[in-house]
């Protein structure tokens, strides 16, 4: 005899751990791995890029563990953050709903996720373009996700936990992530430019080649992103507070002969 056994109502609760972790371990990856560049002579050591400080080993090895776990951490608050809209549209008469966008929200979140894996996995001077597509994921996409995050927050804000110092935290940190990405893109390309012909890798870039002036403030800018982007993601720490994730499993046809007495 074959019988359906259900298991339910298994609470998940402190949801907000996930984002507080990731806004955590990057800014501890990142320090480590400077360390260990720095200490071996890998990179010169003033304000090299993020991605420079993982690229040789001892440190990329850290650099790789430690994001893979940052982007597992993110692509959790991704979908916790999509669940949290979509419940609450669903079971609350809420005045404004983006069930698209939020749809849009969920995708650009999982291939920033997968980007900021691709680049903890492929270095920069080993698999550059591979490297680059990451990273355009990582930030480009990642800062396109919290862009419409920050629009659903201003529109939608009567959520549990949400608060209008948490919204203007975010608008803050979306307009200071596009002034700083875009003198970034804007420096690199004149350093480079600058350096002309010369063939150097960027974690050697130092002061007695052209361009040195502004690929420092490019390095700087990709700096200020990363910190922003951890900064964004505490945001939804006090939103994530007020929910509870129940789980239901099922284990389908299981054989009555094998189930305990009782």
């Amino acid at each position: 005899m074959r019988m359906l056994l259900n298991t339910t109502n298994m609470n998940v609760e402190k949801l907000y751990l996930f984002p507080l972790l990731f806004a955590a371990l990057v800014p501890v990856t990142l320090l480590i791995t400077y360390i260990i560049a720095v200490s071996d002579d890998d990179v010169y050591p003033f304000f090299p890029y993020v991605s420079d400080t993982g690229t040789l080993p001892p440190e990329s090895c850290v650099f790789g563990q430690f994001l893979n776990i940052a982007a597992l951490l993110i692509l959790i608050t991704v979908c916790v953050r999509y669940k949290q809209l979509d419940t609450f549209w669903s079971s609350q008469d809420a005045a404004t709903k983006f069930p698209k966008t939020n749809n849009v929200a969920l995708v650009m979140g999982v291939l920033a996720a997968l980007g900021l894996s691709i680049v903890a996995n492929f270095q920069v001077d080993h698999v550059k373009s591979v490297h680059i597509i990451g990273a355009f994921f990582a930030f480009i996409v990642g800062g396109m996700y919290f862009y419409i995050q920050a629009y659903i927050s201003w529109s939608t804000r009567d959520i549990p936990g949400s608060s209008k110092i948490v919204r203007v935290a975010q608008l803050i940190i979306c307009v200071l992530y596009a002034v700083f990405a875009i003198i970034g893109i804007v420096t690199v390309i004149v350093g480079k430019s600058k350096l002309g012909p010369s063939t150097i890798l960027t974690r050697e870039w130092s002061p007695e080649y052209a361009g040195y002036a502004e690929h420092v403030v490019s390095t700087v800018m990709e700096w200020l992103g990363t910190f922003l982007i951890c900064a964004f993601a505490l945001t939804f720490v006090p939103e994530f507070k007020q929910l509870n994730l129940e789980l239901t499993f099922k284990i389908k046809n299981v054989d009555s002969n094998l189930m305990p007495s009782a």
